[in-house]
Parts: C-alpha cells; structure tokens; sequence
C-alpha cells in the first residue's frame, strides 16, 4: 500500500486498489509516495502488524522491517464512516 496522506496523532492513511488503511505506531517517518507491504500479525498483539517499507526517496530499493499498529482497514466507503465515527465534531 502506498502512504497518500496524514490524519491525526501522526496516522498514515495508506490505499491500493483493493481499499485503504490507517496505520500508526511505527519507528520510522514516512512520506507520501512511501509503501508499506504488510507481513502478519504479531501474535501477542492483534492490532501491531510486522511490515516492510520501502521509501519513494531512495527509489523503494530497499526493504526495511517495522512494526505497525493497524487502526483501520478496508474499503474506501467504510473509511468514510470510520472517519466521521473517530473525528470530534
């Protein structure tokens, strides 16, 4: 999934044809244009997911590991209510 914007508390919003996600939680900074290709879950904790990242600023040569806590995921009407559900009004 390729990182195509910022939301709150330095959430990620990531999409690909197949929906969008909202991550946080990682020990690196990303960009836009950055992608992140999720591995599996972490056994002890649901929600954190191992990932690889490539960043758009080295021409995504490399893979890096990371660890992520996934706050969202699916298709883009559901982030829709995601969004309004999570954002004080």
């Amino acid at each position: 999934m390729e990182v195509v914007g910022y939301l709150n508390h330095a959430d990620l919003l990531l999409e690909d044809e197949n929906g969008v996600a909202v991550i946080g939680g990682g020990h690196y900074v990303l960009s836009l244009g950055d992608h992140v290709y999720f591995k599996h879950a972490i056994d002890h904790e649901p929600t954190r997911i191992s990932v690889q990242i490539s960043f758009a600023s080295s021409a995504h040569q490399n893979l890096h590991e990371d660890e992520i806590q996934m706050k969202f995921e699916g298709c883009r009407e559901s982030f829709k209510q995601y969004i309004q559900v999570t954002t004080v009004h």
